[in-house]
């Protein structure tokens, strides 16, 4: 027996309370499920008592994850599930010196596991280099009449400009170009050589190519892209691209290339990003760029006007004013928001809040936006704090169509800490995260925060000044800092035009010094410039109070009827897509959340207000005012966003904005919202969330079985003994291991079959010594071979002789086997390991009978009509050597009984064995959580005498209060007999010197009927 150990007396817990509102409180003691979800925080146990809840927090199924089907079972007849969302964390470790995190992520380019191609790309040719990142951008023009690029202090002249409209990465083995057909270009526009072997040399650099600008008299803009280096395969995955830039064609780039992250190799390219500009705001052209004196002039409709950069440097390296454009090696994070700012107090803006999403990793950037409205100054002399509502509105709604989030309108919030409405208060600003960024011994659950989460999506972070009051309390959320940009310009990032393959452009190029393309940044975010319906400045224009200022979601319909459409702009999504900048001591991939920082010649504007003017803020809402000389409410009519009137660092002056007597127009101010504050609302997007994966590779996406498997697999894939996938299901089980934050009766990592994993996982059950593991074995096929795809067969005989090789001792565990094929919600059905259902088993028992019960047979082991068929169908001898080897099988009786609330499969859980090899009471499931249920309820009792006399009354109250229990545990059939000794002949003379109470408490379990054995007899004669 290993020696007890204490520690300081009490007991100690914290609550994590994550659900926000729920519509049921947990009850019961929750079973523990570690998994993947669609939604929800990360390494952060968070328990609800129903399905619908669950949902809410972590997302709905999909077809794919086992957690979630684990989760609905349980909750079928139990009603608390404590749930761990796992996302990649690379090696668990805290950041490296660099910034990165080993093992996290990816890195664009690299070699991608493969079970039948481990060393190369089997879609590209043999010896070419790793892939990279590019740019794909083109030179660009306003549209008459439109101010797109002016007032985003990007186009100054009729010359083109260059914007990059895509971000392409490129598998191992691939390098991408572009094809142009120009007099003297140098590059041919046929395909790639399928025996072309790409090399390092001309992985890097700028390449130049031809659009189809027209053709017969109708617009195309049309580029060609080649994949040197890919084999080109089928005519579904050429390695020649034709695709266009105006986004109304039907061959538009972002619907001709790739954009599965799982078909890089396939395909032979990805498009991680691209960012839509409507030809009614500008359009293809090189003029003032390529030299029509040359003779380069558009000819037959096209011209090199298209592009395609790299970075200036290598290949996954970086510098100081260099990013690394291929280093992905982030852990997961979440979205934000960016801060919302104040009126000009003192001539500049001050930041006052921002949202943090509660769900991490990717794609929740994308479900809801944010809008700020119902602005009102203050009229109390007394109390200078100002009100506004906080609105999360689903992605893709419009202004005229709004569908505000379930519960997440937060009306008449203040920043005044001292008001029950302030904004902390009201959403809440709780922040419970695991953290990584500590030494191993010294990672833990952190909670911060003074409030609770009412939102059941972002919570808040105010800037210390609003809760220090250094802030004039007459602020006001007015608008937001500029979005997170791409660092793409200045003269250091991205590289010179002028390599081998397209030095003969530089003839066709105004600007021979090759440094144009230095210039080359993403569009500006759009914003809405005027709130009416109708063409602009025409008689049929009508003011639309429904309509938000800020970021404008829908692509215009004309220039003139920008407003009309409600076709949204999906290319928004890739302003809120996540892209790296956690890199320290060099230039990261993008920057933002930086007022204030200085333009320099080797990074450009790095200031993402002044960046693009991307800063909004309702003072640059040219208004007309009325008699009262406040913004007149019946002249919004003529009200326009004037995006160019606020490029100043540190704050913003209107100096381009019209302020005439004559025409009584001026900025918009926090006065004139007491008769305007309707049209005074505006909205923005969130940013970021990232799951800290490898993209693309499916099973490290998903963090499936397989990908652990390969991390523990020498010489496949990363070749790590453990690896990131490993890694993350190793930091969740550690997680839930922690008694005193996680309260579980039950384990489980539904298909999680890896032999490090589950062994961790049963020294986890072991240790808490509360809780039992419902295991998921290895299975092997005929061959011997780990079983990849649902097409393969397990074998019982390797499977069972695999099995037996671990040597498994614990009776806290207990494995199933076979698995079963399941109707997912969704209507797909999948083949799921046993811990789904095995769970639903479990709680079907509990709820008909107790944990002492057999959670076993047609009564308390029947599993639900989603189960349809095990995935073996067992023969009597395959069923006895499982029994015999402490594996539990699931089969089907025919005929087997079916209740009328219970309906199911016919399936049934036909053992309750434990792993421990030795023949005890102990061997059986429902022994092992007898003991854990008295256990858990005598710690109970014992809590409640900590720092009570030491002494006979003590002892005699602690055993008087423990025999009621055993007694109704007995009554209920758990128990033959027990016995209850704590008195003065277990606690020593020693003991009570040293604070120690001691007890012995002896129980005879009531054992199960699992074999029955009859002697059929025939007789001539029957004896009474």
């Amino acid at each position: 027996m290993s020696k007890q150990k204490f520690g300081s007396a009490g007991v100690t817990a914290r609550e994590i309370d994550l659900t926000g509102p729920t519509t049921q409180e947990p009850v019961g003691i929750p079973a523990g499920i570690i998994g993947t979800a669609l939604n929800g925080p990360a390494f952060v146990p968070v328990t609800v008592g129903n399905l619908s809840d669950w949902t809410a927090k972590f997302g709905e199924t999909d077809g794919k994850k086992f957690g979630p089907l684990a989760v609905r079972e349980w909750l079928r007849n139990a009603q608390a599930v404590t749930y761990l969302r796992v996302l990649g964390t690379g090696d668990g470790k805290k950041r490296t010196d660099s910034g990165d995190v080993t093992g996290a992520g990816f890195t664009v380019g690299e070699k991608q596991p493969n079970p039948d191609a481990i060393d190369d790309n089997d879609y590209a040719n043999l010896g070419g280099p790793l892939g990279r990142t590019y740019f794909l951008g083109c030179f660009m023009s306003e549209s008459a009449g439109s101010k797109v690029f002016s007032e985003a202090g990007i186009q100054s002249s009729t010359s083109a400009i260059p914007i990059i409209r895509g971000v392409l990465m490129a598998p191992s083995g691939v390098i991408i170009r572009m094809s142009s057909s120009m007099p003297g270009s140098g590059l041919s526009s046929g395909p790639p050589s399928s025996t072309l072997i790409a090399t390092e040399a001309n992985a890097e650099g700028t390449h130049v190519g031809h659009v189809t600008l027209s053709q017969n008299g109708a617009a195309k803009e049309e580029f060609v892209l080649l994949l040197n280096g890919h084999k080109g395969t089928s005519a579904d995955h050429p390695n020649v691209l034709t695709a266009s830039f105006d986004v109304t064609s039907n061959n538009y780039f972002s619907d001709v290339l790739n954009t599965d992250p799982y078909k890089l190799q396939l395909k032979g390219h990805y498009l991680y990003a691209n960012w839509d500009v409507h030809p009614t705001l500008a359009v293809v052209t090189g003029s003032g760029v390529i030299n029509t004196a040359s003779g380069s002039s558009p000819q037959g409709g096209f011209e090199p006007a298209a592009f395609l950069i790299s970075s200036s440097l290598g290949r996954n390296v970086g510098g100081a004013n260099v990013p690394n454009y291929e280093n992905f090696r982030d852990r997961f994070g979440h979205a934000v928001s960016p801060w919302f700012i104040s009126q000009k107090l003192g001539g500049k803006s001050v930041e006052l809040f921002k949202l943090h999403a509660l769900d991490d990793g990717a794609g929740i950037s994308t479900q809801f936006k944010v809008s700020i409205e119902n602005i009102n100054k203050s009229s109390d002399p007394l109390n200078k704090y100002g009100t506004f509502d906080v609105v999360l509105r689903e992605y893709s709604d419009r202004d005229l169509d709004k569908k505000i989030l379930p519960n997440e309108r937060f009306a008449g919030v203040t920043l005044d800490p001292a008001s029950d409405r302030y904004i902390a208060k009201v959403i809440g600003d709780t922040k419970a995260y695991y953290d990584f960024d500590r030494e191993l011994s010294s990672q833990k659950l952190v909670v911060e925060g003074n409030y609770p989460n009412r939102s059941n999506y972002v919570r808040v972070e105010v800037h210390p000044d609003i809760e220090n009051g250094f802030v004039d309390p007459v602020a006001l959320p007015m608008g937001f800092r500029g979005v997170d940009h791409l660092v793409t310009s200045g003269s250091s990032p991205l590289a010179l035009l002028g390599t081998s393959q397209v030095a003969s452009i530089l003839s066709q190029v105004t600007n021979t010094s090759a440094s144009f393309l230095k210039k080359s940044v993403t569009p500006p975010i759009p914003f809405r410039s005027k709130i009416t319906t109708g063409e602009e400045w025409s008689v049929k224009e009508q003011v639309e109070k429904g309509f938000y200022w800020g970021v404008q979601f829908e692509q215009p319909e004309t220039l003139l009827k920008k407003n009309g459409s409600i076709v949204q702009n999906v290319s928004l999504k890739s302003f809120a897509k996540y892209f790296p900048k956690f890199v320290v001591g060099e230039a990261n991939f993008v920057t933002g959340s930086n007022a204030g920082q200085a333009t320099t010649a080797e990074l450009g504007v790095v200031d993402a207000d002044l960046f693009c003017n991307n800063a909004f803020t309702l003072e640059n809402i040219q208004v007309v005012t009325g008699s009262s000389g406040n913004a007149d409410p019946d002249k919004w009519l003529k009200a326009v966003y004037v995006r160019s009137g606020a490029p100043t660092a540190g704050g913003y002056l209107s100096t381009q904005i019209g302020a005439t007597d004559s025409d009584k127009t001026r900025p918009f101010k926090v006065d004139d919202l007491v008769d305007n504050k309707r049209f005074a609302k505006f909205s923005t997007i969130m940013q970021g969330g990232f799951n800290g994966v490898n993209i693309f590779d499916e099973n490290e996406a998903e963090i499936t079985n397989l990908a652990v498997v390969a991390d523990m697999t020498s010489g496949y894939g990363r070749g790590l003994n453990e690896g990131p996938s490993v890694s993350s299901y190793l930091k969740a089980i550690d997680i839930m291991k922690n008694t005193v934050n996680v309260d579980i009766q039950l384990l489980a990592i539904p298909g999680i079959r890896e032999p490090l994993v589950s062994n961790t996982a049963i020294n986890a059950t072991e240790e808490r010594f509360d809780a039992l593991y419902i295991m998921d074995i290895e299975q092997q096929d005929e061959d011997g071979e780990n079983i990849r795809t649902d097409a393969g067969l397990p074998s019982v005989t390797n499977t069972l002789n695999t099995f037996k090789d671990r040597s498994l001792d614990s009776s806290f565990a207990a494995a199933y086997f076979p698995d079963v094929l399941y109707r997912d919600p969704i209507g797909v059905n999948l083949q799921v390991p046993p811990s789904v259902v095995v769970l639903g088993a479990l709680a079907l028992n509990d709820a008909v009978g107790h944990p002492w019960f057999a959670p076993a047979g047609f009564t308390r082991g029947a599993l639900p009509q989603d189960a349809l068929e095990a995935r073996v169908k067992l023969n009597q001898v395959e069923l006895d050597n499982l029994y015999d080897n402490s594996i539990n099988p699931l089969l089907a009786y025919p005929g087997a009984p079916r209740s009328g609330t219970n309906p199911t499969s016919g399936l049934v859980v036909w053992g309750q064995k434990t792993l421990q090899l030795a023949a005890s009471a102990l061997d059986r499931v429902n022994v092992r959580r007898l003991l854990i249920e008295i256990r858990r309820q005598v710690r109970e009792i014992a809590n409640t005498i900590i720092f009570e006399p030491n002494r006979e009354a003590t002892l005699a109250r602690f055993s008087a209060a423990v025999t009621p229990r055993l007694q109704r545990i007995q009554a209920l059939a758990g128990l033959e007999r027990f016995k209850v000794v704590i008195d003065s002949s277990t606690t020593t003379q020693d003991d009570i010197l040293n604070n120690t109470l001691r007890g012995k408490i002896f129980v005879q379990p009531t054992k199960s009927i699992e074999f029955v054995s009859l002697d059929f007899v025939v007789t001539n004669n029957i004896q009474e």
